[in-house]
């Protein structure tokens, strides 16, 4: 990467990010990226404390006041804290969430943590559909600006994307690489659930399990699935050739481990350019 989207928890630089774990009681973490199944994953449960990215615009300020280096570890901690206490969840699902993982796994020795993954090349298409669609508030243009910027131009192949006020590929996939390499690599194994988008409602008994849950706080049948009833096919204006070797660069080794099967656009569902 670039640069550093996620910066860890370092000992000398995280003055005042305490050892003390929160009060133990079961909590599950959805650390999806946006996109990939995070609304599914919250409205698979009934009848416990479950939200989908709870209080988000605070969250989201306070992620982009420390990334920039306008406050420290200290102040998520604090936020994060009493965000617990005050909203007493069991499955807090979030997209944010992976900004705090870090310090999430630190503070919640039990707590389980569920990945929900996409493969990219659908993942990119309804993310892109989802900013054609919505006019973003101040706060989630900034964070969008945060984690899909890219330093470089867009390309010829790309004029589509940049007429449209979108970032290029270069920006959201390397977001996409970022977003999972992080969560693989601070979660520890025993404690990552990892879970493709069109299986969560047929794993949701394996989720509650895992998470130490009942198996009867799951409905499947609740699973709400979001989906943009005016889709645009923009990706289908990007010539194959360039998209693949952009997934490729960015996202090749993540693509090959959990979604061997497809190796071209086609292959997840993306026709050819289409032609005026």
């Amino acid at each position: 990467m670039p640069r550093e989207l996620f910066p860890s928890i370092d000992p000398l630089t995280a003055a005042g990010v305490a050892e003390a774990p929160l009060p133990p009681r079961q909590r599950l973490y959805g650390i999806g990226p946006g996109k990939s199944g995070t609304h599914a994953l919250a409205s698979l449960f009934k009848g416990i404390a479950a939200a989908h990215e709870p209080e988000t615009d605070p969250l989201m300020r306070t992620v982009l006041d420390q990334v920039s280096g306008r406050c420290g570890w200290a102040a998520l901690e604090t936020l994060a804290r009493d965000r617990d206490k005050r909203l007493g969840l069991i499955v807090d699902v979030s997209n944010v969430n992976i900004f705090l993982v870090d310090l999430l796994v630190r503070i919640t020795p039990d707590a389980r943590f569920v990945l929900t993954i996409r493969d990219c090349y659908s993942w990119l298409d309804s993310l892109l559909n989802h900013y054609l669609r919505v006019t973003p508030t101040a706060t989630w243009r900034a964070f969008a600006e945060y984690r899909f910027r890219s330093d470089d131009a867009h390309p010829p192949a790309e004029r589509i994307l940049e007429k449209n006020g979108l970032y290029p590929l270069a920006g959201y996939l390397g977001y996409w690489h970022a977003h999972l390499s992080k969560a693989i690599e601070v979660v520890p194994p025993d404690r990552l659930l990892v879970v493709r988008t069109n299986e969560i409602a047929v794993r949701g008994p394996g989720i509650a399990a895992f998470a130490g849950l009942a198996v009867g706080t799951v409905n499947p049948s609740r699973i709400d699935e979001f989906r943009n009833p005016n889709k645009r096919r923009i990706l289908e204006e990007i010539p194959h050739e360039h998209l693949q070797e952009q997934v490729d660069r960015h996202c090749g080794p993540l693509m090959q481990r959990f979604f061997p099967e497809i190796r071209t656009p086609t292959d997840a569902g993306i026709e050819c350019p289409l032609r005026p």
